[in-house]
């Protein structure tokens, strides 16, 4: 017969690997929505490689899709009567002044979608993907400055190596004369993105980390309701000079649930593990997607771009495993 001491010892294991499975869960869906992003953007181009919707239309009934599930879930809860929808239910007790710490996250995100277009008349596609790999180096330094995180020597060889690597992709593209474009606008732009876009995930996890107790789906309610306000002011503002909707076919409102959806799990990857894991989960996506166009497309792989993906490997195995039992000398 097994032993008490062993049989105490099974609740916290079995615990314990339950939030393994979890964690595994909802980094592989993360992983698997992030591989597929540029996958809805082709499947909604036209033949010219442009769109014949309207892009603001998009965002905003993909914001105001994850407001509808993020409420029906608050709504939910408050049926429940179970102890447990009780506790959470307590903790879900509106307060206008930190309604508003949910307003910069909200701008910032809208700020970095919008702007992305304009540094897109001034870059070079290569350019503009290129330069966006520094907001890995840019989440990290946020992360140290404003939560207040710790980063050892792997860690931050990682971080380096993670850079590396997905600029050494990007650049494994650029064959044709003009493939990096660059203008000081542009530089500008990209400049005030890379801030966006690093600030937005960082101060998204310091908010809603600060009450890691709080309904994830309340504080996305808040969030949510930022966004669909900003981007309905855009669509508004946009469809005076363009239609307000354009060509919406089956594939333009699969796409809208799609980054629903994809929006979703991006926040609990901030509130469960935080701004960095997003960073290497974007990274891990494009060895991921190397992997299916030469599984199902027979797509070639270089050697420059073999090398690559080892290296972001070594980034992931780094950050994930190694840098957890790093312990510095004295």
């Amino acid at each position: 017969m097994p032993s008490s001491a062993a049989k105490s010892a099974g609740p916290p294991l079995a615990a314990a690997s339950s939030s393994v499975v979890t964690d595994g869960f909802y980094i592989g869906l993360a992983l698997m929505l992030n591989t597929l992003a540029p996958v809805m953007v082709k499947m909604t181009q036209n033949a010219d490689g442009g769109y014949s919707y309207n892009k603001w239309c998009i965002y905003f009934f993909a914001e105001l899709i994850k407001l509808i599930v993020a409420g029906s879930s608050c709504c939910l809860l408050r049926m429940d009567s179970s102890k447990e929808s009780r506790d959470q239910l307590a903790m879900m007790q509106f307060d206008f002044k930190e309604n508003l710490r949910y307003a910069l996250p909200g701008f910032l995100f809208f700020a970095q979608n919008n702007l992305s277009f304009l540094a897109l008349q001034h870059l070079s596609n290569s350019a503009f993907q290129l330069l966006l790999n520094t907001r890995i180096v840019a989440v990290a330094f946020l992360s140290v400055v404003m939560l207040r995180k710790r980063l050892n020597a792997i860690e931050w060889v990682a971080i380096v190596l993670c850079m590396v690597g997905a600029t050494q992709y990007n650049l494994s593209s650029c064959s044709a004369e003009g493939d990096l474009k660059i203008s000081s606008e542009g530089l500008l732009v990209m400049v005030v993105i890379i801030c966006c876009a690093a600030a937005g995930n960082v101060y998204t996890q310091l908010v809603m980390q600060t009450k890691m107790g709080q309904p994830l789906m309340f504080q996305n309610a808040q969030l949510y309701l930022y966004g669909v306000v900003f981007n309905g002011v855009n669509w508004v503002n946009g469809s005076r000079v363009a239609p307000a909707f354009g060509e919406i076919g089956g594939a333009e409102v699969f796409s809208m649930f799609f980054y629903a959806v994809y929006g979703l799990s991006i926040s609990v990857i901030l509130k469960r593990f935080g701004a960095m894991t997003r960073t290497f989960i974007n990274a891990a996506a494009i060895v991921l997607n190397a992997a299916i166009d030469v599984t199902f497309f027979g797509t070639t792989i270089s050697i420059l771009e073999a090398t690559c993906f080892v290296v972001i490997l070594i980034a992931i195995l780094l950050h994930s495993n190694l840098a957890r039992h790093y312990k510095p000398e004295p």
